[in-house]
Formats: structure tokens, sequence, C-alpha cells
């Protein structure tokens, strides 16, 4: 029998022999829980807007890493579904998928350039966004870097970004990870690393508006393609 087309709202524990179309709007880091059992959490989103958590884990991880990207579209088959615990869940009666050999998993698209980063000028950035919507890659001339700081037990950094779209500096606040290791790699400031690229961004009104990192977020130190080029060339003409 062929799977049946589903929608995300409509999986639960008791749903058999389903299909359904997402995209993969969040991919965080691989982490390890308490009990030392390596983990990934992804955040998928289908055409009409409902979104669903979904986790791998072990060596799922590693054998899915090219087969799931953010940003693509993919049809998921019979993957697992369960209710979400409740520390974890947003909101009542929610449910999540794993993802292992159980699932069948195939592409929809086939030009892989959307799997890139997909930057925007600052000025195009919504200064307000929702649970659900894509986060946001950003393409900008490094100004400085703060030092870090501990926040209630977490690391930050806040980095200062600007391009020709924008009158002001933009403040990305990084955290964690990023905050200790790739920020510290983009501290030496020459001409030839002067622009810098962000994935996977929110939007936040802290100290008005600024863009913070999500589990999901890499720092791109060397950008390249035609924007980052046009960025440097903007630059070198500001300081003539």
């Amino acid at each position: 029998m062929k799977p049946e087309p589903k929608k995300l709202k409509d999986l639960d524990d008791k749903t058999i022999n389903y299909k359904v179309k997402v995209k993969v709007i969040h991919k965080a880091s691989p982490q390890q829980s308490p009990n030392k059992k390596r983990f990934q959490r992804l955040i998928l989103k289908d055409e009409e807007g409902y979104t669903m958590k979904a986790t791998l884990f072990e060596k799922d991880i590693e054998r899915y890493e090219e087969a799931l990207k953010r940003n693509g579209e993919y049809e998921i088959s019979n993957a697992a579904i369960a209710p979400t615990p409740a520390q974890h869940a947003s909101h009542p009666s929610e449910y999540q998928m794993t993802i292992n050999s159980r699932a069948r998993i195939s592409p929809l698209i086939t030009d892989f350039s959307i799997l890139e980063p997909q930057y925007r000028s600052i000025a195009a950035i919504p200064r307000a966004m929702s649970e659900g919507d894509d986060l946001i890659d950003v393409l900008g001339v490094l100004l400085y870097v703060d030092d870090m700081k501990v926040i209630n037990q977490a690391n930050i950094r806040e980095i200062h970004i600007t391009d020709p779209s924008y009158d002001r500096s933009l403040m990305v606040s990084v955290w964690n990870d990023l905050a200790r290791n790739d920020s510290e790699l983009i501290k030496t400031w020459s001409p030839s690393n002067v622009v810098i690229g962000f994935t996977a961004l929110r939007s936040t009104t802290i100290k008005g508006f600024s863009m913070a990192s999500t589990m999901s977020s890499e720092i791109i130190k060397h950008p390249q393609g035609t924007k980052a080029e046009t960025l440097r060339t903007w630059y070198v003409i500001l300081s003539v």
C-alpha cells in the first residue's frame, strides 16, 4: 500500500503508512545528553506553515548529514511519531518525529544552490519573527568584535557589521560555542577578511533592532560569491 499524503498537523503516534512534504528550517549542531547519548534537533515546516520538531540519534546523525540540509525540501515517509516530552513541548498534545532507518527521505528540489546561505541585505531583514519563520542569513562588513561575556552561565559575544543598505551598525549576538570558538578567529581583522557571513539568525529587539544566533547558526569567515565581492569592493571604495 502506498503511503498516504499528510500534513504535519495530522500526524500523531497512531499515524502509519504516511508521507509528508516538508522544508528543514532549523538544523542544530549535534549535542550530548546527560546520559552521554548524542542527538541532533531539527524543525520541519510544511506548505501550510505547520511545524514539527524532529530528532536524530547517535549514528543516524552522520547517516543523514547529507540527506537532510537546512533549507532543503523533502518528502519524508513513515518516520516514527511520538508525543513530545512535557518539558520540551511548546504546547499540550505536541508530537515529534524521530528520523532513523525506518524513515524514507526523498529530496524535492534539484536546484541545490538554495542550500547555500541565502544572504539578505540588512535593510531587508524583518524586524519581528514568529516561531515558524525561516531563519535569516546575513552578510556584512565587519566593524568590531566585543569581548566575550557570561550571562546566566552562557557565553555571549557581540559582533557589529554593516552594509550599503544600512546607515548604522547591526549587532549580532553569538552564543556559547560560536562565542568561544569561531568569534576568536575573526578578531584578527584585515582587509582580506573584512566581509563576514552569518547563517540561521533570528531578529530580536534587545538593545533595539539586532540579530542573535540560534542552534543552527554558523559564522562564515571567508564568504564567497557575487554579494561578498560586491561588499568587499564597497568597503575598498569607502576606505579610499
